[in-house]
């Protein structure tokens, strides 16, 4: 989406030559930083998974298979090898690599995605790792609203959907939840954030801000500043993180998230 500068414009600036960087290289610094004892093998096969995912999976907006998804993965793939020292690390980079990136693949990259997981690492079927306090919480969540559907697959998926969401969000500071309208977006979020609240072990109390960035004015939305008195005035997104920052009394807990609802037609 850039284009050229012109040439008086060109004169004052002064140029710098960017190149792409070496996905593998950095993969394996990352993971050898990581304790990983494989960190070559390891890394050639991520860089070629990515590189496979990208050129035959269908092509979604949301799809990144760049540097910045590449480390995210790096990162939670270093959390489960300290937290199952004993593991072995094929297992441990699989399942990283499959629980950080099945939540965003739309229905029919899912099987092709399994394909090219289970040529990278043959013979490996590793088990989705469980939380049984927050799977527990999802569905009596959803059972006290009476979503829960007689097939049980139907039900599975609806819970693990919500489980994809919570276990994203441990590792990413923004998540973006897409979809067609009526497809169980809110469902998601509001579920998540009653089962953090409900949960038997931890309970942390969840507030959503919900905003829809384009249902007023920029002045509205972020604040102004008035040029002749100087007197700033808050908007809608100013008061918010107001109200987020606002520090939580002595031993209370709570998790506060901004909800961009962008679905204006709604």
């Amino acid at each position: 989406g850039r284009t050229e500068l012109p040439d008086n414009l060109k004169a004052l600036f002064r140029p710098v030559v960017m190149i792409v960087p070496d996905l593998q290289m950095i993969c394996e610094n990352m993971l050898m930083s990581e304790g990983f004892l494989g960190a070559k093998v390891l890394a050639k096969k991520m860089t070629i998974l990515y590189k496979l995912a990208q050129g035959q999976l269908s092509q979604q907006y949301h799809y990144d298979f760049k540097l910045r998804a590449l480390k995210s993965v790096l990162v939670m793939a270093g959390d489960l090898k300290r937290a199952s020292a004993g593991m072995s690390e094929d297992i441990v980079l699989m399942r990283a690599l499959r629980d950080m990136n099945m939540p965003k693949f739309v229905q029919p990259d899912v099987p092709l995605f399994h394909g090219l997981l289970g040529d990278l690492f043959p013979g490996l079927q590793v088990a989705r790792e469980s939380q049984p306090v927050m799977k527990e919480a999802i569905e009596r969540c959803l059972e006290e609203k009476s979503m829960k559907s007689k097939y049980t697959e139907l039900f599975d998926l609806q819970v693990d959907k919500v489980l994809q969401l919570f276990e994203t969000m441990l590792t990413r500071h923004t998540t973006m939840v897409v979809g067609q309208t009526g497809g169980g977006k809110s469902v998601v979020l509001n579920t998540l954030a009653e089962a953090q609240s409900k949960r038997l072990e931890n309970p942390i109390k969840t507030t959503m801000f919900v905003i829809n960035p384009k249902a007023q004015p920029v002045e509205e939305l972020y604040g102004v500043l008035d040029p002749e008195t100087r007197d700033w005035t808050d908007g809608l997104l100013s008061c918010i993180f107001r109200e987020i920052n606002r520090p939580l009394s002595r031993n209370r807990q709570e998790r506060r998230y901004i909800v961009y609802d962008g679905d204006v037609d709604a």
